[in-house]
């Protein structure tokens, strides 16, 4: 699959208010992204009835709409669909000399912190959304998820205590978002191993080859 780049938040904020969608970069971006990590195929519109549901009231969307959110679903799916297939393709060996990385849709830098950190909440509340849209099931969990997604749950709820020392939170903020993509990956990877668990059980009655975890 080649590489989609994932818009600017800045880019995209105005082109959902302006086709209608109730919905922020960030919400959009996690909650597709969640899907995709939760097992949503990424060839076809399997997203397009829960985007529906979630950004424009159950309604269909315009064919502008459809555009704007398929260029975040297209650099999502490049980008975790991309991993995936790497993960999975690629020897221990190799696997130590790749250098994975997953990216969030949020303000820039130069955005308030107030701003960013609002969005990184956003962000991962809908992470976690759409991971329960694919069927997460917490008590079928491996340990390994469960406590990802414990993570990403505490960090739904940090926020900015504006009588704090700023440029303390700004450093904390920095590393909270620089640990994110660490839970996603941990989320994509033991997922995608419990669907081959489900469906593992060939003709001979062998359980599929395990794949390789994140460490």
């Amino acid at each position: 699959m080649s590489e989609v780049k994932l818009p600017a938040y800045e880019t995209i904020e105005p082109m959902l208010k302006e086709h209608g969608l109730a919905v922020t970069p960030s919400e959009l971006h996690g909650l597709i992204s969640g899907m995709i990590c939760g097992g949503l195929a990424v060839d076809g519109e399997q997203w397009l009835g829960p985007i529906c549901d979630y950004a424009n009231e159950g309604e269909a969307m315009t064919d502008g709409a459809k555009a704007v959110v398929r260029s975040v679903f297209n650099a999502a799916s490049s980008e975790l669909g991309g991993l995936t297939q790497t993960l999975f393709t690629s020897t221990a060996a190799e696997l130590v000399e790749i250098d994975f990385s997953v990216s969030l849709l949020l303000p820039g830098k130069n955005a308030e912190l107030m701003l960013r950190a609002e969005a990184l909440s956003e962000w991962v509340t809908n992470f976690i959304s759409g991971l329960g849209l694919m069927g997460m099931d917490k008590k079928q969990l491996s340990d390994d998820v469960a406590e990802a997604v414990a993570a990403l749950e505490e960090i739904s709820q940090l926020g900015i205590d504006e009588d704090e020392d700023m440029s303390e939170q700004t450093e904390l903020f920095d590393n909270v978002v620089a640990y994110v993509p660490e839970c996603v990956l941990t989320c994509l990877v033991g997922l995608s191993q419990r669907g081959e668990v489900e469906d593992s059980d060939d003709v001979t009655g062998a359980p599929a080859a395990k794949k390789p975890t994140l460490h």
